[in-house]
């Protein structure tokens, strides 16, 4: 993130890492393969944050937006892991052989926060379920771009008020603000 995607070369990216070229080369053949293997590493971190908020004792609908909001920048989570993620998603998906093998954070916990709808018969009768999982990772992606691009017009309360509309679009019960 330092020096933008297009000059994260092998050459640079083991410069930094205190590795030798060869040895970096060992491990990883061409650029697409890094940049995938670091995507998947970002996926494995976010995929662990999830699982932790769903062990967590609050209420299901709490576990859901904490779920959703992990994904964006706040106060807590600094705007240079949802940077990397995004940046990485874009550069994965230009490579042809990529599209379709590398994890996307965002639709894994779109899916999930779904699926945990569907379970506790939160959401709508005759929702589609995969329409309603590509919608919200959009929606999540698409948030996370005006965090990073805007700040300003990025403030959390808008954020959620943002979020809660759209799942109270798709679910039984209200979302409403905690009094």
């Amino acid at each position: 993130m330092q020096q933008g995607m297009q000059k994260a070369s092998a050459r640079n990216i083991a410069k930094e890492a205190g590795l030798s070229l060869g040895a970096m080369r060992y491990y990883f053949s061409a650029q697409n393969e890094l940049l995938a293997y670091a995507n998947q590493l970002v996926h494995a971190r976010l995929a662990e944050k999830i699982d932790t908020i769903f062990q967590d004792d609050v209420q299901p609908k709490e576990k859901i937006l904490r779920v959703l909001l992990c994904l964006l920048p706040s106060r807590e989570e600094p705007m240079l892991e949802t940077s990397v993620r995004l940046s990485l998603k874009m550069a994965c998906t230009q490579d042809a052989e990529s599209i379709g093998k590398v994890p996307d954070a965002a639709y894994s916990a779109a899916k999930n926060v779904i699926s945990y709808l569907a379970l506790l018969n939160l959401i709508v009768k005759n929702a589609d379920l995969e329409l309603e999982t590509e919608r919200l990772s959009a929606l999540l992606d698409g948030l996370a771009m005006i965090s990073l691009a805007n700040p300003a017009e990025a403030e959390e309360a808008k954020i959620k008020r943002l979020i809660r509309y759209h799942l109270n679009s798709i679910s039984t019960e209200s979302f409403s603000e905690p009094k």
